[in-house]
């Protein structure tokens, strides 16, 4: 408690520091691999909670394969989950980089697509290719994310 009851608290003044910048390629690299791990993680769940949900109906694993890639619901809530991982993946290259983050963010959702594309399958619908694309919006907007948090300076 100060003495004088109309005297300010004291506190240390200082400027603000700097932000940390970090090289673009290194924060594309590490907002994909974020993406990426976090989409599989993620994938690995719903499938196995559409597993629990259909009990004992699939008796091999193609048939379980086969009853995910007729659903209708999985496909959406897979679909979802996938873009809201590439939100994060564009956030936290936005976030790693600490500039360019709109260009970063962009460019970890291009990484993101082409993976992507190498991932899928020949008789994958041409439905899933196009919603593959909503990857590059979900990754700008992990970086806007980025940026409406940011304090300025």
């Amino acid at each position: 408690m100060p003495d004088n009851n109309y005297e300010p608290p004291r506190a240390p003044l200082r400027d603000p520091g700097t932000r940390v910048k970090r090289s673009n390629l290194l924060a594309i690299i590490v907002g994909a691999l974020v993406d990426f791990t976090s989409t599989q993680v993620a994938g690995v769940f719903v499938i196995l909670l559409f597993a629990v949900a259909a009990g004992g109906s699939a008796q091999r694993m193609q048939d379980l394969q086969n009853q995910l890639n007729d659903s209708t619901v999985y496909l959406v809530i897979a679909s979802a989950v996938g873009l809201l991982c590439s939100v994060l993946g564009g956030y936290v290259c936005a976030r790693f980089a600490n500039q360019n983050e709109y260009a970063n963010g962009l460019a970890c959702g291009v990484v993101g697509v082409i993976a992507g594309e190498l991932m899928f399958t020949a008789d994958t619908s041409i439905a899933m290719h196009f919603l593959g694309l909503l990857t590059i919006p979900a990754c700008l907007l992990g970086a806007h994310l980025k940026m409406r948090r940011q304090k300025p300076e």
